[in-house]
């Protein structure tokens, strides 16, 4: 098992109180443990948050602790030890005691406090006699071969209980009592010495996890007439964990528990008082840092606008699910050129800001806490959190009342395709002509070769909903431009201006190194946005913004009198290309220089291998997530899916990015695609819904079933604000509620 990343803390909950834990904890005033009954068999997953006592098979003694030691030799069940079982993973588990302290097999049986934690505290439990081949546990922090996804989804766990039970230390050696009793390391063999059976009891100290917050059971099952119910988040980050090159804080759940996932102190990656933080610092304005202090005070963070710390640990996910939540789309998510800077600053240039890797690392984090969430549900496909790769796997999922979780992908140079910029004075294709394949033009990291490969890679992953493109440019094509200045620097670096330095996986099928990067990277290169009522670009009527959105952004000139005069080509005299190696962008009547510029979309569009992939995505059955396309790109896009019979649809899941047209959106949703914006408010979100069924035109809207948004939780993206008082006094929520009661709800079957 790989070590886990452990964040110390000094802190416990005990009824309610916050008790000092640092070194050794003093016994407690103990009432004697309270017996109850036994079935006396068990699966090895069924020992999941509770509380047992151990009893040796060979003496029939119960384990006590006897000087800071064990000893199977108490005849009395209510003296023994009672053990709070924590599952860490399916079929392991740590003992906590009710000093507040684990077991710990390092080199010998001991206890240590629970911020000390680590793998010699995790104990594998195994029925006697229990020969199955279990799949190994998946691995956080590590990319998955398909080999492993596919023997570990394909297991069939055969669940037998058994009456007694192996203890297995990481070492390989197991729980072992010698000739006086005392629990000791023993190397793994059959006899009853290294036996024990579980008894329930109660009186155990509870292990410290944070609270949903909620009772009953939720719903599961269909309408009457055979759909499924409920909501979907469609863009979320939950595996953004060690993404940007640590700038973040925190995981959504951890082995060793909330103490570990949701750290006391975030000062081992944002320094003290988080000055450290300094890309957390340019993205929220925040110049005098923040609180570092986490569990389970949170005094600056998690909130809704605190974008480097976890926000979405295992346990708050649980509450939405409990809430309604049916689907969930992950997408895997890095952005390299904000790695570098982050890892810089966190004093760790080895750290490896390959977007790919990343996303290969995330991967393997997804299929671990599906794993870690059925451990604490008591065995394999209990838990509520289900990974799956086909539609109608969701479809069953759902229907059992869990949540489908679809994994996705979104990083700026999707299958390792950066495109590295020619010097300008070589170059003579304007940004929508290039081709990647002309001597002195552009070049990419990447060829249709490498590209399919790595297709295969992230499909290996499991991977079905895809954003080919993302903040900037890439060798597809041009990005649907937002974030202004910050993004634009951004783009400058990714594209070449720095060159990258991102550590390549020289085992994963890519070709992430590529031709040598060059110092030549370049800002958006750039046209006027088309506005409503005005003739655009195409010589057509523009009609308007999805969502009253708009296309790009302003992108003020940093030098006021940079000599750009119109639509010319780069190598027109006097003359520049709008953005491109300067700074420099059209003022508002694209004539004199201007402070407030016409808004800009971006003029790269779809390159040859931009639209080689789009075919082979539409081939493969990818869901097509259009957001962050350029204008004029998703246009393109769309032309070929229409193309196909029937036409392809595509989905977007938080807000377009760079601007969607009314026609655009039309054109999804009458090719059965869905249009879901991120969630900035119930009004909002209200509106956006009543306008989004308003843009059909073919009078058929029986395939929009429902309405989602996508959060973007995790990915540098600010939460909807609370409910102003106007709102709360018009329609107030009391607690507790019930959920989807009344009318169709009640006819759910079960």
């Amino acid at each position: 098992m790989r070590a886990f990343r452990s964040f110390g803390v000094c802190i416990l909950i005990s009824t309610g109180l916050l008790v000092s834990a640092c070194g050794n904890s003093p016994n407690l005033a103990r009432a004697p443990l309270v017996p109850l009954d036994d079935p006396g068999v068990r699966t090895r997953y069924a020992m999941n948050n509770q509380c047992f006592v151990l009893q040796s098979t060979e003496t029939g003694a119960f384990v006590a602790a006897i000087g800071g030691n064990y000893f199977a030799n108490e005849g009395d069940i209510t003296l023994a030890e009672g053990f709070y079982f924590k599952p860490t993973a399916l079929g392991s588990y740590m003992l906590y005691n009710r000093d507040r302290q684990v077991l710990s097999a390092n080199g010998a049986i001991g206890t240590v406090d629970l911020q000390a934690a680590d793998d010699t505290t995790v104990f594998s439990v195994l029925g006697v006699g229990d020969t199955t081949n279990y799949p190994p546990t998946p691995e956080s922090f590590r990319e998955p071969t398909k080999s492993e996804i596919d023997t570990y989804r394909a297991f069939a766990d055969p669940n037998t209980q058994y009456p007694t039970f192996t203890f297995t230390a990481d070492n390989g050696q197991n729980l072992a009592t010698n000739e006086n009793g005392a629990l000791v390391l023993a190397t793994a063999a059959t006899d009853d010495a290294q036996s024990f059976m579980v008894k329930p009891v109660s009186g155990c100290e509870e292990f410290p996890e944070a609270s949903s917050n909620t009772s009953g059971e939720t719903f599961k099952g269909t309408t009457p007439d055979g759909r499924v119910l409920g909501m979907v988040d469609a863009h979320v980050h939950i595996s953004a964990t060690d993404f940007l090159g640590r700038a973040e804080w925190g995981t959504p759940f951890h082995p060793h528990g909330v103490t570990h996932a949701l750290g006391l102190n975030c000062e081992e990656y944002h320094g003290p008082n988080g000055t450290a933080s300094v890309v957390e610092a340019g993205f929220e304005q925040d110049t005098d840092g923040h609180d570092t202090t986490g569990w389970p005070t949170f005094p600056e963070w998690p909130n809704r606008n605190n974008l480097f710390h976890e926000a979405i640990y295992w346990k708050w996910l649980e509450r939405s699910w409990m809430a309604g939540l049916r689907i969930i789309v992950n997408d895997l998510v890095d952005n390299e050129t904000l790695c570098e800077l982050s890892r810089n600053a966190a004093g760790d240039p080895t750290i490896d800001c390959n977007s790919m890797n990343n996303a290969g690392r995330q991967a393997g984090t997804m299929y671990a806490m599906q794993d870690y969430i059925d451990a604490q549900y008591g065995g394999r496909g209990e838990g509520f959190f289900q990974i799956t790769h086909h539609p109608d796997e969701a479809r069953a999922r759902i229907e059992e009342g869990k949540a489908a979780v679809i994994l996705g992908i979104e990083i700026s140079n999707f299958l390792d395709c950066k495109v590295n910029y020619a010097p300008t004075a070589t170059r003579t294709q304007e940004a929508f002509e290039e081709d990647g394949t002309t001597p002195g033009e552009n070049i990419y990291s990447c060829n249709e070769a490498s590209m399919a490969l790595n297709l295969q890679r992230i499909h290996d992953w499991g991977v079905r909903q895809v954003i080919t493109i993302h903040e900037f440019d890439n060798a597809f094509g041009g990005n649907g431009i937002f974030g202004g200045l910050v993004l634009n620097l951004g783009n400058r670096e990714d594209t070449g201006a720095i060159p990258g330095g991102a550590l390549a996986n020289p085992t994963a099928p890519s070709n992430a190194s590529g031709p040598p990067e060059l110092p030549n990277g370049e800002f958006w290169t750039t046209y006027d946005c088309p506005v409503e009522g005005e003739i655009d670009h195409t010589g057509e009527l523009f009609s308007g913004y999805l969502w009253s959105d708009s296309g790009g952004d302003d992108l003020e000139s940093l030098d006021p009198t940079c000599n750009y005069q119109g639509q010319g080509r780069s190598d027109e005299p006097g003359s520049v290309r709008p953005g491109g190696p300067t700074f420099c962008y059209p003022a508002e009547d694209n004539f004199s220089p201007s402070t407030t510029t016409r808004r800009q979309c971006n003029a790269r569009w779809l390159t040859p291998l931009g639209l080689n992939l789009y075919k082979q995505l539409m081939e493969v059955g990818m869901i097509f997530d259009i957001d962050h396309l350029e204008m004029e790109m998703k246009t393109q896009a769309l032309e070929l899916a229409e193309a196909q019979d029937p036409p392809y649809p595509f989905v977007s899941t938080h807000g377009t990015f760079g601007g969607t047209s009314l026609d655009q959106a039309r054109r999804i949703l009458d090719n059965g695609g869905v249009l879901y914006p991120s969630i900035g408010g119930i009004n909002g979100f209200l509106n956006n819904m009543a306008e989004t069924r308003g843009v059909h035109t073919d009078g058929n809207v029986s395939h929009l079933f429902g309405f989602g948004f996508g959060t973007d939780t995790n990915g540098l993206s600010g939460q909807a604000g609370p409910r102003g008082s106007a709102q709360v006094e018009a329609n107030p929520i009391t607690y507790p509620y019930d959920l989807f009661v009344g009318g169709t709800f009640d006819q759910l079957s079960d």
